[in-house]
């Protein structure tokens, strides 16, 4: 087991395309009440989530003690499995919100027509706290599964529990456990994720993968185990190393709509750093 260490650069892409393009994510502005808003299209026949279909994995099951997420389908058909029971959701149902608490996991229905493709809005209340379902969440937890899927890197438990820990998640114990799921899985994720993960070498959030470096280094810097994975200077020269190597370094739309450019982009974070 080891820390994760990023075999890609997708910081600043907007969208961003996950597992060659089976899965493709694109922010928004969020509407008032909301601190995110992802437009996600996935392939659900797409060799790559046939793959991981046929490996009989789902995503993880997991809980949010704080926040509200919402989901809405556009196209196709949404699995939710809402305490061990999935529901299907299409266009005809509208917007679905799920209280902070359930156990839950979503993936497109198994079963679609061949050409079928699941599009769907997925947002989020803030959490009020440091710790929050946000873009730095998701852009860090799909630039580490991808790594696991298409380059071979070996999943570490301790990775996983310290990135759901930041993005106020937490994976569910076993349905047997009855009340003490939450408990159990609050605790896993602190102690083990951020506390016990943080002294070994774990970061939540990583300068390859993370838009807004800045603000994630203010998240780490407010956890006594995190503080030294808040070098605010990281990304560029992890950038420069991936430009150095002749690698990609994603579309970084993000840098190009929203701030003129990375390099501004940067100086910009950079003035808001010294105020």
């Amino acid at each position: 087991m080891a820390p994760a260490k990023p075999l890609s650069y997708t910081a600043g892409s907007n969208p961003v395309s996950k597992f060659e393009n089976a899965f493709v994510v694109t922010r928004h502005t969020p509407p008032p009440g909301r601190n995110i808003h992802f437009h996600v299209r996935i392939e659900p026949n797409h060799p790559r989530v046939i793959q991981i279909s046929a490996s009989g994995k789902k995503p993880p099951t997991h809980f949010h003690p704080r926040q509200w997420e919402f989901f809405k389908v556009e196209k196709g058909s949404l699995t939710v499995e809402i305490n061990g029971k999935p529901h299907q959701f299409t266009k005809e149902d509208g917007e679905y919100a799920l209280p902070p608490g359930p156990h839950h996991c979503l993936y497109a229905t198994p079963g679609q027509p061949a050409d079928a493709v699941l599009e769907f809005w997925l947002s989020a209340s803030p959490s009020g706290g440091a710790a929050e379902l946000d873009q730095a969440f998701f852009e860090n937890w799909y630039g580490y599964q991808e790594d696991i899927l298409l380059r071979g890197v070996q999943p570490d438990p301790i990775q996983v529990l310290c990135m759901f820990d930041a993005g106020d998640s937490y994976l569910s114990p076993p349905w047997w456990m009855g009340p003490l799921r939450r408990p159990l899985g609050k605790f896993l994720g602190i102690v083990v994720g951020r506390w016990i993960g943080g002294l070994l070498g774990y970061a939540p959030f990583y300068p390859e993968w993370t838009t807004d470096w800045q603000a994630a280094c203010d998240k780490m810097a407010s956890h006594w185990t995190q503080r030294k994975f808040a070098v605010r200077d990281l990304q560029k020269e992890r950038r420069a190393e991936f430009i150095r190597r002749g690698e990609d370094i994603g579309n970084q739309g993000i840098y190009i709509e929203e701030a003129g450019g990375y390099e501004e982009w940067v100086a910009k974070n950079e003035s808001k750093k010294n105020v």
